[in-house]
């Protein structure tokens, strides 16, 4: 595969992993809205009803991961769209990602499965998936939009 279908490649994973977690992260949320030991519940007073504090902690997240993914995210982008670049042909799997880039995957995937076992609200719970979502989803399209701005000339 050449360098434009590993940048795309590497899109299509954070924005398959995005959508994953912002679907589970909405699931999260809309079960803590009906829960009575939810942060929904808790600031109904504050919000009117525990569907607008729902819908509050949906903005919550939306928002830190669009900071996340903005800020944070496309730094990392950025550095993988750079190492791919400068990797000559052909690229094998194993050189298109450093093992810094693999070490964070597995601590987010391990970070993932210890918030399992914490007790915590299920609606805070769908706040982080739904911000780790929707920032995955963002960094994919900066994936995207790196892969689009490549002449064919420059690729080689």
């Amino acid at each position: 595969m050449k360098h434009r279908g590993w940048i795309v490649l590497s899109g299509f994973v954070w924005l398959t992993g995005g959508i994953s977690l912002l679907y589970k992260g909405l699931r999260f949320i809309s079960y803590g809205v009906i829960r009575e030991d939810s942060l929904a519940s808790r600031f109904a007073d504050v919000f009117g009803s525990a569907s607008q504090a729902g819908t509050v902690i949906l903005a919550m997240g939306l928002l830190l991961g669009f900071l996340k993914g903005r800020f944070v995210f496309s730094k990392t982008v950025s550095r993988v769209v750079q190492r791919i670049l400068s990797l000559s042909l052909p690229i094998r799997f194993i050189d298109v990602y450093p093992r810094s880039y693999w070490i964070l995957i597995g601590g987010m995937i391990g970070l993932g499965f210890l918030i399992k076992f914490l007790p915590i609200p299920v609606d805070l719970r769908g706040l982080i998936d739904v911000a780790i979502g929707s920032a995955l989803v963002n960094g994919s399209m900066l994936y995207f939009r790196f892969s689009s701005g490549l002449s064919k000339k420059s690729l080689g």
